[in-house]
């Protein structure tokens, strides 16, 4: 039988409990995820919440957004792989809704030079925002997550 003894003042007991504190507190900081304007969990149920949501982000668009209801793969292809990665950057993920039929409002952005044609793509399931994107009409291939406008 091994018997281990300590001896210690009060101070120690409360220097040891606050380096403890600390050190649970900078580990906590260390490994959360990175903050994004579309990470989280945001809830657009009306028209209104989804304008006030792009507002938010600075996009000011036409009310009057186009609905369609669109099927997330039951597997990702490498298109949708890369669409994908582009929700990913933002601190969205796509994977979760495999099979999923989800909404895709489409507002026109109207604070853009009126040469390059914008839309503003949401994905919403069951009201809360899964997915976005901002897509120059003129030139597709240059699609952008769902960021902040002075960021683009």
């Amino acid at each position: 039988m091994f018997v281990f003894s300590v001896k210690t003042t009060r101070q120690r007991i409360w220097t040891a409990v606050l380096c403890v504190g600390v050190l649970l507190i900078l580990l906590l900081l260390a490994f959360r995820p990175a903050a994004s304007a579309t990470s989280g969990t945001v809830t657009a149920a009306d028209n209104a919440a989804r304008v006030q949501m792009l507002a938010t982000l600075g996009y000011e668009v036409d009310p009057a957004g186009q609905v369609r209801e669109v099927l997330i793969p039951d597997e990702f292809d490498d298109i949708f792989s890369a669409y994908n990665a582009l929700q990913q950057q933002v601190g969205l993920d796509l994977e979760p809704y495999h099979g999923k039929r989800v909404k895709c409002w489409t507002y026109t952005v109207k604070n853009v030079p009126s040469d390059t044609p914008t839309v503003v793509h949401l994905y919403l399931y069951k009201d809360t925002v899964i997915g976005g994107d901002v897509t120059p009409l003129k030139n597709p291939s240059q699609i952008a997550p769902l960021i902040p406008r002075e960021t683009l």
